[in-house]
């Protein structure tokens, strides 16, 4: 399939609109928790701002949305916009149904120009395939019930999805602008992702108006994994959630690539002397909040 055709365009739009999913997220069978669950919910701090940097997105996208010309894209970009704000309507509910003392979180609105949902898509790409590690993490640490991570399961399903239409449009705008050769659109991808990578670490430092909620509250799950566990579970997860989409459209390469350079590399050093423990990584903060030893587990699996 040729970036920037006719064909492509109607491959990614209508693969992207027919698998949305009608559900309402307050009609989900949410599970009940037992109290060890529900500390380790309610100790995670980044509900408040996931509600609201998904509830902006859902305005962003909508309002960018009906800037576009091409009736296709446009419908597409609509059916995005009504799962980013569902996301928002989701955050609600969880918040609700298990009592989480989540803060109003007031998120800037900065806008819906081309360049602001550029920017926001490499976001998500970042955000995304941490999240594809962190609850895979969670899954096999058992941080939290199947039953309970299903639900996300469906919404990380939905994050692919929006990455993969994400980087898709962006090979057919350029494609369809002249520039499509290999190295423009790489120096293009970094710089945004150079961009979106500044976000997320305000994230880290407490700033709402970044949208990468997921890595807000990444210290409670992965405390006491090492980076290589990390990417080894974000690289699986990740190829798992593209697998479900279709294999004729293109997926987002460069993180999966960065990673499994980095994770290469890390396999390539000498083994760690198992009788030091200077500089190893903590789990007071996941035993604090009722969760399982970390790396212990995982060296198990």
């Amino acid at each position: 399939m040729k970036p920037g055709t006719l064909q492509h365009k109607e491959l990614f739009c209508s693969t992207f609109i027919k698998t949305h999913e009608v559900y309402e997220p307050s009609e989900i069978a949410w599970p009940v928790l037992e109290d060890v669950y529900l500390q380790r919910l309610r100790a995670i701090p980044f509900w408040g701002t996931a509600r609201a940097v998904e509830s902006r997105a859902g305005i962003m996208v909508d309002e960018f949305a009906r800037t576009i010309e091409d009736p296709v894209i446009r419908e597409a970009m609509q059916v995005q916009a009504a799962e980013e704000a569902r996301h928002a309507r989701l955050m609600q509910v969880l918040i609700e149904r298990y009592d989480i003392p989540a803060k109003d979180v007031t998120v800037d609105h900065r806008g819906s120009s081309r360049d602001e949902f550029v920017v926001f898509g490499y976001e998500e790409c970042l955000d995304s395939f941490l999240g594809f590690g962190l609850f895979a993490l969670g899954r096999k640490l058992q941080f939290f019930p199947s039953e309970f991570l299903a639900i996300f399961d469906r919404v990380l399903l939905e994050e692919a999805r929006h990455v993969t239409f994400f980087v898709n449009w962006i090979r057919y705008e350029e494609a369809r602008e002249g520039r499509d050769h290999p190295l423009v659109r790489l120096r293009a991808a970094l710089t945004n992702y150079g961009r979106a990578l500044r976000k997320m670490i305000d994230s880290f430092a407490g700033d709402a108006r970044a949208t990468g909620f997921v890595a807000a509250g990444a210290d409670s799950v992965v405390s006491g994994v090492t980076p290589a566990q990390f990417l080894e579970a974000a690289l699986v997860e990740n190829r798992r959630y593209m697998a479900k989409l279709d294999a004729r459209l293109i997926k987002p390469a460069i993180l999966p690539t960065v990673a499994t350079a980095l994770l290469l590399g890390l396999r390539a050093l000498p083994p760690r002397d198992p009788s030091s423990t200077a500089g190893a990584p903590s789990t007071a903060g996941a035993a604090a909040n009722g969760a399982p030893p970390m790396a212990p587990v995982l060296q198990r699996a």
